[in-house]
Protein backbone atom coordinates (compact mmCIF):
# COMPACT_ATOMS: atom_id res chain seq x y z
CA UNK A 1 0.00 0.00 0.00
CA UNK A 2 0.87 3.64 -0.99
CA UNK A 3 1.47 6.71 0.11
CA UNK A 4 -1.36 8.01 -1.93
CA UNK A 5 -3.24 5.37 -1.18
CA UNK A 6 -2.93 6.09 2.76
CA UNK A 7 -4.32 10.12 1.73
CA UNK A 8 -7.01 8.35 0.00
CA UNK A 9 -8.34 6.22 2.73
CA UNK A 10 -8.09 9.25 5.05
CA UNK A 11 -4.68 7.61 7.12
CA UNK A 12 -4.11 11.22 8.50
CA UNK A 13 -7.10 11.76 9.90
CA UNK A 14 -6.71 8.45 11.59
CA UNK A 15 -3.70 9.40 12.99
CA UNK A 16 -5.54 12.42 14.46
CA UNK A 17 -7.98 9.83 16.34
CA UNK A 18 -4.41 7.48 17.29
CA UNK A 19 -3.97 9.42 20.68
CA UNK A 20 -0.48 9.05 20.35
CA UNK A 21 2.21 10.81 22.22
CA UNK A 22 4.27 13.63 21.10
CA UNK A 23 7.30 11.38 20.68
CA UNK A 24 4.98 8.69 18.79
CA UNK A 25 3.64 11.67 16.47
CA UNK A 26 7.16 13.09 15.68
CA UNK A 27 8.54 9.20 14.90
CA UNK A 28 5.21 8.93 12.11
CA UNK A 29 5.83 12.25 10.65
CA UNK A 30 9.47 11.50 10.48
CA UNK A 31 8.52 8.43 8.44
CA UNK A 32 5.93 9.52 6.59
CA UNK A 33 8.32 12.51 4.99
CA UNK A 34 10.68 9.81 4.55
CA UNK A 35 7.67 7.99 2.86
CA UNK A 36 7.09 11.20 0.47
CA UNK A 37 10.80 11.25 -0.06
CA UNK A 38 11.15 8.08 -1.59
CA UNK A 39 12.31 6.12 1.29
CA UNK A 40 9.84 3.60 2.09
CA UNK A 41 12.35 1.96 4.44
CA UNK A 42 15.26 3.94 6.97
CA UNK A 43 18.29 1.89 8.73
CA UNK A 44 19.02 4.32 11.87
CA UNK A 45 19.41 3.47 15.67
CA UNK A 46 17.74 4.64 18.58
CA UNK A 47 20.27 7.23 19.35
CA UNK A 48 20.43 8.33 15.51
CA UNK A 49 16.40 8.84 15.36
CA UNK A 50 16.49 10.82 19.31
CA UNK A 51 18.97 13.45 17.99
CA UNK A 52 17.34 13.93 14.58
CA UNK A 53 14.07 14.48 16.48
CA UNK A 54 15.26 15.89 19.90
CA UNK A 55 14.47 13.19 21.88
CA UNK A 56 15.79 10.93 24.40
CA UNK A 57 17.15 7.51 23.28
CA UNK A 58 15.03 6.03 25.99
CA UNK A 59 11.67 7.76 24.57
CA UNK A 60 12.34 6.67 21.47
CA UNK A 61 12.69 3.25 22.34
CA UNK A 62 9.13 3.37 24.13
CA UNK A 63 7.50 5.32 21.27
CA UNK A 64 8.54 2.41 18.81
CA UNK A 65 7.55 -0.21 21.23
CA UNK A 66 4.03 1.34 21.33
CA UNK A 67 3.84 2.20 17.74
CA UNK A 68 4.79 -1.24 16.72
CA UNK A 69 2.33 -3.09 19.11
CA UNK A 70 -0.51 -0.48 17.88
CA UNK A 71 0.76 -1.60 14.47
CA UNK A 72 1.12 1.45 13.03
CA UNK A 73 5.22 1.11 12.04
CA UNK A 74 6.76 -2.41 11.23
CA UNK A 75 9.95 -2.82 12.65
CA UNK A 76 12.86 -5.06 12.10
CA UNK A 77 16.00 -4.88 15.06
CA UNK A 78 19.85 -5.67 14.02
CA UNK A 79 21.94 -8.83 15.09
CA UNK A 80 23.64 -8.03 18.67
CA UNK A 81 26.20 -11.02 17.93
CA UNK A 82 27.94 -8.67 15.36
CA UNK A 83 30.28 -6.15 16.60
CA UNK A 84 30.40 -3.63 16.99
CA UNK A 85 27.15 -4.13 19.43
CA UNK A 86 25.52 -0.79 18.62
CA UNK A 87 21.80 -1.79 17.83
CA UNK A 88 20.59 -0.65 14.50
CA UNK A 89 16.76 -0.64 13.67
CA UNK A 90 14.89 -0.82 10.12
CA UNK A 91 11.81 1.40 10.35
CA UNK A 92 8.51 2.01 8.16
CA UNK A 93 4.86 2.86 7.80
CA UNK A 94 2.43 0.87 8.07
CA UNK A 95 0.11 2.07 5.80
CA UNK A 96 -2.73 -0.71 5.40
CA UNK A 97 -4.81 1.36 8.16
CA UNK A 98 -7.35 -1.93 8.54
CA UNK A 99 -3.67 -3.52 10.16
CA UNK A 100 -3.57 -0.79 13.14
CA UNK A 101 -4.61 -1.86 16.51
CA UNK A 102 -6.67 1.19 18.24
CA UNK A 103 -6.95 1.99 21.87
CA UNK A 104 -10.09 -0.06 23.68
CA UNK A 105 -10.47 -2.63 20.96
CA UNK A 106 -11.74 0.53 18.87
CA UNK A 107 -12.37 -0.49 15.25
CA UNK A 108 -11.95 2.82 13.49
CA UNK A 109 -12.24 2.96 9.93
CA UNK A 110 -11.57 5.89 7.80
CA UNK A 111 -14.95 6.87 7.66
CA UNK A 112 -15.16 7.33 11.47
CA UNK A 113 -12.02 10.40 10.07
CA UNK A 114 -14.41 12.00 8.35
CA UNK A 115 -14.77 15.84 9.53
CA UNK A 116 -18.03 17.50 8.14
CA UNK A 117 -19.07 21.38 8.27
CA UNK A 118 -21.93 22.13 10.12
CA UNK A 119 -25.52 20.49 8.41
CA UNK A 120 -27.54 22.68 6.56
CA UNK A 121 -31.00 20.88 8.42
CA UNK A 122 -32.94 18.99 10.89
CA UNK A 123 -32.05 19.33 14.56
CA UNK A 124 -28.51 19.62 13.93
CA UNK A 125 -28.82 22.88 12.43
CA UNK A 126 -26.31 25.28 14.38
CA UNK A 127 -26.84 29.11 13.72
CA UNK A 128 -22.68 30.13 13.79
CA UNK A 129 -23.80 33.85 15.02
CA UNK A 130 -26.27 33.99 17.82
CA UNK A 131 -29.46 35.63 17.02
CA UNK A 132 -29.12 34.90 13.51
CA UNK A 133 -32.40 34.96 12.16
CA UNK A 134 -33.47 31.76 10.75
CA UNK A 135 -35.44 31.47 7.41
CA UNK A 136 -38.97 30.32 8.69
CA UNK A 137 -40.64 29.44 5.98
CA UNK A 138 -37.53 27.11 4.98
CA UNK A 139 -37.78 25.32 8.03
CA UNK A 140 -41.18 24.85 7.61
CA UNK A 141 -41.00 23.33 4.48
CA UNK A 142 -41.07 19.12 4.76
CA UNK A 143 -37.59 17.97 3.75
CA UNK A 144 -37.16 15.94 -0.02
CA UNK A 145 -37.17 12.81 0.18
CA UNK A 146 -34.63 10.28 -0.65
CA UNK A 147 -31.97 13.41 -2.45
CA UNK A 148 -28.96 11.12 -1.53
CA UNK A 149 -30.51 8.84 -4.04
CA UNK A 150 -29.07 11.39 -7.00
CA UNK A 151 -25.50 11.74 -5.26
CA UNK A 152 -25.44 7.97 -4.77
CA UNK A 153 -26.48 7.26 -8.66
CA UNK A 154 -24.14 9.89 -10.05
CA UNK A 155 -21.75 8.25 -7.94
CA UNK A 156 -21.91 4.63 -9.48
CA UNK A 157 -22.84 5.74 -12.85
CA UNK A 158 -19.95 3.58 -14.68
CA UNK A 159 -18.65 2.17 -11.61
CA UNK A 160 -18.60 -1.29 -10.45
CA UNK A 161 -19.03 -1.66 -6.69
CA UNK A 162 -19.14 -4.37 -4.16
CA UNK A 163 -21.82 -4.73 -1.68
CA UNK A 164 -19.00 -3.20 1.06
CA UNK A 165 -18.11 -0.70 -1.09
CA UNK A 166 -21.82 0.46 -1.74
CA UNK A 167 -23.38 0.32 1.60
CA UNK A 168 -20.19 3.08 2.66
CA UNK A 169 -21.17 4.86 -0.57
CA UNK A 170 -25.13 4.97 0.72
CA UNK A 171 -23.80 6.45 4.01
CA UNK A 172 -21.80 8.92 3.04
CA UNK A 173 -24.18 9.88 0.12
CA UNK A 174 -26.64 10.66 3.17
CA UNK A 175 -24.01 12.75 5.26
CA UNK A 176 -23.23 14.65 1.96
CA UNK A 177 -26.92 15.55 1.27
CA UNK A 178 -27.51 16.85 5.17
CA UNK A 179 -23.99 19.07 5.17
CA UNK A 180 -24.41 20.28 1.29
CA UNK A 181 -26.23 20.91 -1.49
CA UNK A 182 -27.57 18.39 -3.54
CA UNK A 183 -27.02 19.85 -6.54
CA UNK A 184 -23.50 20.92 -5.92
CA UNK A 185 -22.57 17.30 -4.84
CA UNK A 186 -24.03 15.76 -7.98
CA UNK A 187 -22.24 19.12 -10.11
CA UNK A 188 -18.50 18.44 -8.59
CA UNK A 189 -19.09 14.48 -9.38
CA UNK A 190 -19.95 15.08 -12.68
CA UNK A 191 -16.70 17.37 -12.95
CA UNK A 192 -14.51 15.35 -11.30
CA UNK A 193 -16.06 11.62 -12.31
CA UNK A 194 -13.35 8.88 -11.73
CA UNK A 195 -10.69 11.33 -10.27
CA UNK A 196 -13.34 11.37 -7.08
CA UNK A 197 -12.25 7.33 -6.33
CA UNK A 198 -14.42 7.25 -3.10
CA UNK A 199 -17.40 9.49 -1.83
CA UNK A 200 -15.87 9.49 1.72
CA UNK A 201 -12.45 11.39 -0.12
CA UNK A 202 -15.25 14.24 -1.12
CA UNK A 203 -16.51 14.56 2.10
CA UNK A 204 -13.64 14.22 4.19
CA UNK A 205 -11.71 16.78 1.69
CA UNK A 206 -14.84 19.11 0.28
CA UNK A 207 -12.83 22.24 0.87
CA UNK A 208 -9.96 21.01 -1.53
CA UNK A 209 -12.04 19.68 -4.59
CA UNK A 210 -14.41 22.51 -4.34
CA UNK A 211 -11.08 25.14 -4.65
CA UNK A 212 -10.14 22.73 -7.58
CA UNK A 213 -13.36 22.99 -8.71
CA UNK A 214 -13.57 26.73 -8.56
CA UNK A 215 -9.92 26.90 -10.79
CA UNK A 216 -11.01 24.72 -13.52
CA UNK A 217 -14.50 26.31 -14.36
CA UNK A 218 -13.35 29.73 -13.92
CA UNK A 219 -9.45 29.06 -16.56
CA UNK A 220 -11.64 32.33 -19.19
CA UNK A 221 -9.51 33.24 -22.21
CA UNK A 222 -10.44 36.93 -21.31
CA UNK A 223 -8.51 38.49 -24.37
CA UNK A 224 -10.73 35.77 -26.13
CA UNK A 225 -13.83 36.67 -24.29
CA UNK A 226 -13.20 40.05 -25.07
CA UNK A 227 -12.68 40.38 -28.81
CA UNK A 228 -15.98 38.13 -28.76
CA UNK A 229 -17.88 40.74 -27.21
CA UNK A 230 -16.42 43.50 -29.93
CA UNK A 231 -17.24 41.62 -32.80
CA UNK A 232 -20.63 40.80 -31.31
CA UNK A 233 -21.04 44.72 -31.29
CA UNK A 234 -19.49 45.84 -34.54
CA UNK A 235 -22.20 43.64 -35.71
CA UNK A 236 -24.63 45.15 -34.25
CA UNK A 237 -23.54 48.89 -35.21
CA UNK A 238 -22.94 47.69 -38.99
CA UNK A 239 -26.37 46.57 -39.12
CA UNK A 240 -27.69 49.76 -37.77
CA UNK A 241 -26.04 51.51 -40.45
CA UNK A 242 -26.91 49.64 -43.19
CA UNK A 243 -30.28 50.23 -41.98
CA UNK A 244 -29.71 53.92 -41.63
CA UNK A 245 -28.79 54.01 -45.01
CA UNK A 246 -31.49 52.36 -46.28
CA UNK A 247 -33.74 55.16 -44.46
CA UNK A 248 -35.40 56.55 -47.50
CA UNK A 249 -36.80 52.90 -48.76
CA UNK A 250 -37.40 51.87 -45.51
CA UNK A 251 -39.84 55.17 -44.84
CA UNK A 252 -38.15 55.45 -41.65
CA UNK A 253 -39.93 58.13 -39.37
CA UNK A 254 -37.71 60.29 -37.13
CA UNK A 255 -37.49 58.75 -33.63
CA UNK A 256 -36.47 55.32 -36.34
CA UNK A 257 -33.81 57.40 -37.34
CA UNK A 258 -32.36 58.35 -33.62
CA UNK A 259 -32.55 54.69 -32.68
CA UNK A 260 -30.54 53.28 -35.80
CA UNK A 261 -27.91 56.03 -34.80
CA UNK A 262 -27.68 55.41 -31.28
CA UNK A 263 -26.39 51.61 -31.87
CA UNK A 264 -24.11 52.48 -34.97
CA UNK A 265 -22.35 54.68 -32.27
CA UNK A 266 -23.29 53.80 -29.01
CA UNK A 267 -20.11 52.48 -27.02
CA UNK A 268 -22.72 49.32 -25.65
CA UNK A 269 -24.55 48.77 -28.88
CA UNK A 270 -26.17 45.55 -27.79
CA UNK A 271 -27.05 46.67 -24.70
CA UNK A 272 -28.69 49.67 -26.22
CA UNK A 273 -30.27 46.82 -28.36
CA UNK A 274 -31.88 44.92 -25.74
CA UNK A 275 -33.68 48.38 -24.70
CA UNK A 276 -34.99 49.57 -28.18
CA UNK A 277 -36.27 46.25 -28.57
CA UNK A 278 -38.58 46.44 -25.76
CA UNK A 279 -39.98 49.04 -26.90
CA UNK A 280 -40.33 47.99 -30.90
CA UNK A 281 -43.68 48.31 -31.15
CA UNK A 282 -43.34 52.05 -31.15
CA UNK A 283 -40.88 51.08 -34.23
CA UNK A 284 -42.99 49.49 -36.84
CA UNK A 285 -40.32 50.08 -39.81
CA UNK A 286 -37.72 48.35 -37.73
CA UNK A 287 -39.81 44.67 -37.06
CA UNK A 288 -37.28 43.05 -39.89
CA UNK A 289 -33.88 44.84 -38.03
CA UNK A 290 -34.85 43.20 -34.85
CA UNK A 291 -35.67 39.97 -35.94
CA UNK A 292 -32.10 40.06 -37.43
CA UNK A 293 -30.34 41.19 -34.67
CA UNK A 294 -32.58 40.17 -31.44
CA UNK A 295 -29.97 37.42 -31.08
CA UNK A 296 -27.01 39.87 -30.15
CA UNK A 297 -28.43 41.39 -27.82
CA UNK A 298 -27.80 41.64 -23.99
CA UNK A 299 -30.18 41.96 -21.36
CA UNK A 300 -29.27 43.93 -18.85
CA UNK A 301 -30.87 46.19 -15.55
CA UNK A 302 -31.68 49.69 -15.39
CA UNK A 303 -28.08 50.41 -13.58
CA UNK A 304 -26.36 48.22 -16.71
CA UNK A 305 -26.06 44.87 -14.79
CA UNK A 306 -26.07 42.25 -17.39
CA UNK A 307 -29.09 39.50 -15.86
CA UNK A 308 -29.39 36.92 -18.59
CA UNK A 309 -28.67 36.27 -22.22
CA UNK A 310 -31.89 36.29 -24.89
CA UNK A 311 -33.31 33.16 -25.81
CA UNK A 312 -32.66 31.49 -28.93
Amino acid sequence: MSVQSFYRESGFKLLALAKLTPCEYSVILYLLNCAVSGLDQIITTENELGLSLHRDALEIRDAISNLTTRGIIRVVYGDLTQAPKIQSVRLSMQFDTQKWRHENGDTHTSNDALVYPFRRQGIANLQVLEGHRRDKERLQRPAEVSTWKRILDSFIRNRSLDDAELATSEAVAKTLCDTHPVDLVVLMLRHFGTRIPTLSLLASSWQHFQLLFEEETQKVDLLEARQKHQEMDQKVRDAAGDYYRRKLDLDLNEEEESVLQILSSHRHPRRQLFWAWQMRNRYPNLAKFFDETNKLMLSVTGAGTIVRRPTE
